[in-house]
């Protein structure tokens, strides 16, 4: 999804209105994705933002491409953001990391619970770079933030599939073990499925649905 990007003062007269809204707790129907663990070379932040805590940089990474110096954050958003808010959050972190981090192009991945950080970005994602395009990161000095835009690929969610806390550990649970034990049996899924069902006292159809759930919850 392609946005406009508005001008930085309106995302800080925003920041001073938004509240955060009540998260969404839902119940059985559940979805999947595997994918993988946060690269070791991952510096965990955990550092909550002075701005009612909207947003926790959850992880920072260097990314080794060409000789450009560039930076991916995942990032946990708090509440039940639109479009307009995470673009607002977008400014929030780019002036919290450039205060410290010094790179030719960022790479925002939002996440509304730490469980799937290492999957599929389920609010979408954001990259700070020369035009908003990370391949144009060797055309500006490392540093240069003024010659960077944003380059939106943010998600507008239905909220009303949102996964629970517990659902979201569930699956969490679930794609670990999925990902350590990947062969070529066609009765894996199953066996992880009961693993995971046994550990949570959950009924396995209890279980491949929340696997479903986030499946559809990352896609859409």
């Amino acid at each position: 999804m392609t946005v406009k990007q508005k001008p930085k003062w309106v995302y800080r007269l925003r920041r001073g209105l938004l509240f955060i809204p009540a998260i969404a707790l839902t119940v059985y129907v559940w979805p999947h994705e595997p994918a993988e663990e946060t690269a070791d070379d991952t510096v965990t932040q955990a550092e909550a933002t002075e701005d009612e805590q909207r947003y926790t940089i959850e992880a920072r990474q260097a990314v080794q491409e060409d000789n450009a110096v560039r930076y991916a954050y995942d990032i946990v958003v708090h509440g039940q953001p639109d479009v307009e808010t995470l673009q607002s959050i977008s400014q929030d972190v780019m002036d919290e990391v450039t205060t410290r981090d010094t790179f030719q192009a960022a790479l925002l991945r939002f996440y509304d619970h730490e469980a799937y950080i290492g999957t599929e970005s389920t609010l979408g994602e954001v990259v700070y770079a020369p035009e908003g395009d990370w391949s144009l990161a060797n055309t500006v000095r490392a540093g240069a933030y003024d010659k960077m835009t944003f380059g939106w690929q943010l998600k507008e969610k239905e909220w009303d599939t949102q996964l629970s806390d517990k659902e979201a550990r569930v699956w969490q649970a679930w794609n670990r073990i999925y990902e350590a034990e990947q062969t070529d049996d066609p009765d894996l899924k199953a066996k992880v499925t009961r693993m995971v069902s046994a550990k949570y006292d959950l009924q396995p159809e209890t279980v491949q649905q929340i696997v479903l759930k986030q499946n559809v919850w990352a896609a859409l």
